[in-house]
């Protein structure tokens, strides 16, 4: 029995630990080089994307409705090619050099207060 149940919580502690580090990914913004694009906070989306009319009303909520750049895959597929942007909605925080930091999904309020001063918007 105990060699039964010696497998099954290896697996399970294994599935932990993946799960674990999936949430602290999710987390944390990406960093990723993003020359080319313009300074700002950018938002890519899609016409099909459930999730991006909330990200969207929260960017207008904190950032002002000129405080982004809606960027959609329909008028601007070359941009999410060359910014290997494979999921929407994606925001990214891109300063004068080109450094950028990315969130997929809905960014927390806080983390765009603190974009403000990495991209230096005001």
């Amino acid at each position: 029995m105990l060699q039964l149940w010696l497998p099954l919580a290896a697996l399970a502690v294994s599935a932990s630990i993946a799960l674990v580090a999936r949430i602290l990914e999710r987390r944390r913004p990406r960093r990723r080089l993003m020359k080319g694009l313009d300074p700002g906070v950018s938002l890519f989306t899609s016409e099909r994307c459930p999730g991006c009319d909330p990200v969207r009303s929260r960017l207008i909520e904190v950032l002002g409705p000129e405080g982004f750049r809606e960027i959609k895959w329909t008028e601007h597929p070359d941009l999410f090619v060359t910014h290997m942007v494979d999921r929407v909605p994606t925001t990214a925080a891109v300063n004068a050099s080109g450094d950028a930091l990315i969130w997929e999904g809905m960014p927390p309020v806080r983390l765009l207060q603190r974009w403000r001063s990495f991209v230096n918007l005001h």
